[in-house]
């Protein structure tokens, strides 16, 4: 326990995001791992980080479930570095000095474990410290495959244990002087592995011969070469590691960490044993064993309460969903929870709407608008929590009701950080909510949909005049529509963007199917075939189609029952090797950052179809092109820049491509498309870093707006 006497510095690290919590605001810890070291017989002090392992930091935490993350926001003051911890890390409580409150809880890592740029080296020193070492006996401990074989994965396993620490106080293990105001979780963790009368009381049936003599780093008791005996009798209980085995603390704690190393984020962990050259012993996989069950099922259990103690309180938004649906989670199964949830609790409003954001990620879209409908009925002010208890930064979003393609999806791109999102879902009667929630700032988020016309036009009445600064107003959003914005593109030096023409359904029938049978004059410049055809309002590709004939015109008509269409000519943007290349960029008052590169054989390229997933040769190229992206940026400057000046939105984003010729391609621009690093990091391990960049660029911009500081916490 850490005992203090002014809270105030450390409480006020909750004003910042938790991978930033990085430097101790007082002597109070140095202090105490200076008694810490003494104890060990070593000197113990707080080093400073590199900026490699600070990215480090940032990308391993980046990755974690938003629901564990949450928590650890609101317990976690800080994750600071040791040099001489003797250990890979260690948790502590802060409290103050007289016992009367326990404010929250720091952790340790030792800057030399971390000396090791490879997760797997990282992960074999630590268990071979439970041996006297002998030449001839190696233990390789896996937990990072090959191609993802860096610190970071080092880093994320091992704050993984340290946070089953911090969660462990919210279970029957808690430590009586570590309680802390955290909500409990489920079930009893201690009753799998240990008798109740203390945490080293195991079970009879769990224990196996020389566990008492195991201690990890100082000292080790066993010699390596009793490892294969060790590891075989370890294989026949309920212990996922060595590790796990000496006291229900560390159990717990190991078992979340793989559990969540393997299970949630799809990683290995895998113990080997070599004599000589010969492979002696290979660890099963746990967590699909059959003496995981009961802990299996308890540690399924336990998350789904982190996700329904947030969903039941907090509005989610849908950065979660959207991490989960990306990541092959059961979102029907966790819709089918909160339906029970909320059928039991049915004046709670932010239940509903998370209910009917998990819906409308299912692509059930009917029911999804119901129960949206419903809760908009209860209340339209939704706020999104900042990552820390005192937020920076305010940010007012003006939304509209609708699918989740209808407003900005900016805590896609603003999660964990420490800005509060107030969703107000606005109507004509009432553009703003009244009485208007304490704001810094104001982003209208809803699209210029024509169903949406008369709304934004309220919204700019009520926001004339408006006290604190708007971020995309209203009046610049028609800019974006694929008409008005291919006529605003035109005549750009080095940009190509085909004009797009609004036709009714009489004029493709009548003046598009005429002109490209020869047999009229083409009005105002009708594309010929082949040509690109959508209908009006359509995203994401709904109905998109590349038409090279008169017949195949009608057959689309058959289909497609729209009144009204947009129509453009199309462009062969195919690279040398037949491949389509089409890039998402995101601009902030003009400046462009990468968000994603797709490759596909087909011209329609969709990021989620193209094959990235499968192909690594397709993700090495997408991570050298957002490597180089500043090449591709200054080659296309006058271009991007161009679209800043005529367009005037704070921010959008853009689809794009580049012709055979050089030019920049531009197929789409709005303020509503996804921008995220959700996918799978084991994959997409360059991603990460690249939407930080744009993250901080937004957090920092944000901050520019504010005419006064937040009051930090006290």
């Amino acid at each position: 326990m850490i005992y203090i006497a002014d809270p105030n510095p450390w409480l006020a690290l909750y004003a910042q995001p938790l991978h930033t919590r990085i430097a101790a605001p007082t002597a109070d810890l140095q202090s105490f791992l200076s008694t810490y070291g003494r104890s060990q017989q070593q000197t113990c002090t707080l080093s400073r980080i590199s900026p490699e392992i600070e990215s480090d930091l940032t990308e391993a935490l980046a990755t974690l479930p938003e629901s564990l993350m949450n928590t650890l926001n609101k317990s976690v003051l800080g994750i600071f570095f040791a040099d001489g911890l003797g250990a890979s890390g260690l948790t502590d409580m802060v409290a103050l000095g007289d016992g009367s409150n326990n404010i929250g809880f720091i952790i340790v890592l030792d800057t030399h474990a971390f000396a090791h740029a490879s997760a797997n080296a990282w992960a074999s020193w630590k268990e071979n410290s439970a041996f006297t070492a002998d030449e001839e006996v190696q233990i390789q401990v896996c937990i990072a495959n090959e191609d993802s074989d860096h610190r970071v994965q080092a880093l994320r396993f091992l704050l993984l244990h340290e946070f089953g620490h911090v969660l462990a106080t919210m279970t029957d293990i808690c430590p009586k002087e570590w309680s802390f105001p955290l909500p409990k979780l489920a079930g009893h963790f201690s009753k799998h592995s240990w008798q109740t009368s203390g945490t080293k009381a195991i079970r009879p049936e769990q224990n196996f011969p020389h566990r008492e003599k195991i201690s990890f780093y100082r000292q080790p008791v066993l010699h390596v070469s009793q490892a294969l005996d060790l590891y075989r009798d370890l294989a026949r209980t309920a212990f996922p590691s060595l590790y796990a085995s000496m006291d229900v603390q560390e159990d717990f704690a190991e078992c979340f960490a793989t559990y969540v190393h393997t299970q949630l984020l799809g990683q290995p962990y895998r113990v080997q044993v070599k004599v000589g050259d010969a492979l002696v012993f290979t660890s099963d996989d746990f967590w699909a064993s059959s003496r995981a069950i009961e802990k299996r099922r308890y540690f399924h259990n336990l998350l789904q309460s982190l996700e329904h103690n947030n969903a039941g309180h907090t509005f989610q938004g849908l950065a979660p969903f959207l991490r989960m649906n990306l990541n092959g989670a059961d979102l029907r199964s966790h819709a089918q929870s909160l339906l029970v949830q909320a059928n039991q609790d049915q004046e709670n409003a932010i239940l509903w709407m998370n209910l009917a954001t998990v819906f409308l990620c299912l692509k059930m879209r009917d029911m999804g608008l119901a129960i949206q409908e419903q809760a908009l009925a209860l209340q339209r002010l939704y706020i999104r929590p900042a990552d820390c208890r005192r937020p920076k930064f305010r940010l007012l979003m003006i939304m509209t009701a609708g699918d989740l393609s209808e407003n900005t999806p900016i805590d896609c791109l603003l999660e964990n950080t420490p800005v509060e999102l107030l969703y107000y879902y606005a109507t004509v009667e009432q553009p703003l909510p009244s009485p208007l929630p304490e704001h810094d700032a104001v982003m209208v988020g809803l699209s210029d949909s024509q169903a949406n016309r008369a709304l934004l036009l309220a919204v700019q009445a009520s926001l004339s005049g408006h006290a604190k600064p708007v971020i995309n107003p209203p009046h610049l959003l028609p800019n974006v529509n694929r008409d008005q914005l291919s006529a605003l593109l035109q005549d750009i030096p080095g940009l190509e963007m085909p004009r797009t023409h609004k036709l009714s359904r009489s004029q493709v029938v009548t003046d598009l199917s005429l002109q490209n049978q020869g047999k009229q004059p083409a009005p105002e410049a009708l594309p010929g075939f082949p040509l690109i055809i959508r209908p009006v309002g359509s995203q994401a590709g709904n109905n998109l189609a590349r038409i090279t004939s008169a017949n195949e015109l009608a057959d689309y008509l058959k289909e497609v029952t729209s009144p009204d269409f947009f129509v453009s000519r199309f462009v062969d943007y195919s690279s040398h090797d037949g491949q389509f290349r089409k890039y998402r960029i995101a601009m902030l008052r003009g400046e462009p950052f990468i968000c994603h590169m797709a490759i596909s054989s087909d011209w329609m390229v969709h990021y989620v179809n193209a094959g990235m997933y499968e192909s690594a040769e397709k993700r090495e190229e997408e991570d050298l092109f957002m490597q180089n992206f500043t090449s591709f940026a200054t080659r296309h400057q006058a271009a991007l820049s161009a679209i800043y000046e005529r367009l005037q939105l704070d921010y959008l984003c853009i689809d794009c491509a580049e012709t055979p010729d050089g030019k920049l391609l531009v197929f789409e621009i709005d303020h509503i498309m996804a921008v995220h690093a959700m996918d799978s990091a084991s994959l997409f391990p360059f991603k990460a870093g690249q939407i930080a960049k744009l993250q901080h660029a937004f957090e920092q911009y944000l901050y520019t707006l504010q005419t006064q500081p937040l009051l930090e916490s006290a």
